[in-house]
């Protein structure tokens, strides 16, 4: 069967909302698998949409709600067996209930004050110190309640340094098992996303880092960090690319061979011009102009006397900008 979507971007725009593609999709089952160790779990999605990151889950029972009622109508299509609500997730309320896993890419820094005044209430009743900023944070510690032990969640990356989701960090804290770097996750934008791997049972500080490249399909780099609780600030792990070395003494040669290079085109544009043309061009005044500049700048490389050492280092700087800047007009 194949899999039915509802992309409708003019909506998913608004919402924040993205497609996500189809190796991300496999990249969060395989997470799943790792994790759960289950063929078919029971899951809920607090922002579900047609259930694209359940698609190579395949649970055997798929929870959740969305906005968008046609979204909904296709996850039920391609679920055999759903219980999925066209409502808000901060107006959904279930009471004894748990999943063996939570899953969620929820729209990125949709704004506290956008929100309904009904829906600020739900959130602020549960979670009293969220008065303003986003709610990426509010999507994941209120889905974390309904699930056994693991949750899995897309997220944008500001979420592990923002100051206004440093309480969300804490309320972590050393629950956070890994905190992977997707590139190339979505179809409609290129940005970089977190993949956040939440274990409820875990008391350690070290935590699992990866960077996957869907593009390509491959981890790119990977390492176990140490979370430090004393700042609560995710370091998202990046690649060390080389940087070339430059031979600074090449590099001015080759400079200083253009200037001179021009210097000698001109001269054979004024010849010709003089010769063939009839240009009343002051040929030899210009030749000894040139021999007057290049006499006095002899003199001054000759001369033992350097330029002032009681320059400081914004002197320098400055001086050396004036010199670039002249040397180009």
């Amino acid at each position: 069967m194949s899999f039915k979507e509802h992309n409708n971007r003019e909506v998913s725009k608004k919402l924040a909302e993205y497609i996500t593609g189809t190796e991300l999709r496999k990249y969060v089952a395989k997470k799943v698998k790792q994790y759960v160790n289950l063929e078919n779990p029971t899951v809920f999605d607090g922002a579900v949409g047609s259930g694209q990151l359940e698609q190579f889950v395949e649970p055997s029972m798929l929870y959740g709600v969305d906005v968008q009622e046609n979204s909904i109508n296709s996850a039920r299509e391609n679920f055999q067996n759903t219980e999925l609500e066209v409502k808000s997730f901060f107006e959904y309320e279930r009471e004894n209930f748990e999943v063996d896993c939570v899953i969620m890419n929820p729209p990125f820094s949709l704004k506290f004050k956008d929100l309904t005044e009904q829906e600020q209430k739900n959130i602020q009743k549960q979670f009293t110190w969220k008065k303003s900023g986003v709610v990426d944070d509010i999507f994941v510690l209120k889905s974390l309640e309904y699930t056994k032990r693991y949750a899995f969640y897309i997220l944008f990356p500001g979420v592990g340094y923002r100051k206004t989701e440093e309480k969300f960090r804490e309320l972590i804290g050393n629950r956070l098992a890994e905190l992977n770097v997707i590139s190339n996750a979505f179809t409609d934008t290129s940005i970089d996303v977190l993949f956040l791997v939440v274990d409820k049972n875990k008391t350690t500080d070290n935590i699992y880092r990866e960077l996957y490249d869907c593009k390509i399909d491959k981890v790119v780099i990977s390492d176990t960090w140490k979370l430090d609780a004393s700042e609560y600030r995710w370091e998202q792990i990046r690649e060390e690319k080389e940087v070339e070395e430059v031979d600074i003494n090449a590099l001015n040669r080759q400079i200083s061979d253009l200037w001179i290079g021009r210097v000698e085109k001109n001269l054979e544009l004024d010849l010709f011009l003089i010769k063939e043309c009839n240009a009343n061009i002051d040929f030899m005044g210009n030749i000894r102009k040139l021999k007057t500049i290049v006499e006095k700048f002899e003199n001054r490389m000759r001369s033992k006397k350097r330029c002032k050492n009681e320059m400081t280092l914004l002197e320098k700087q400055s001086k050396l900008l004036t010199l670039f800047s002249d040397a180009q007009r």
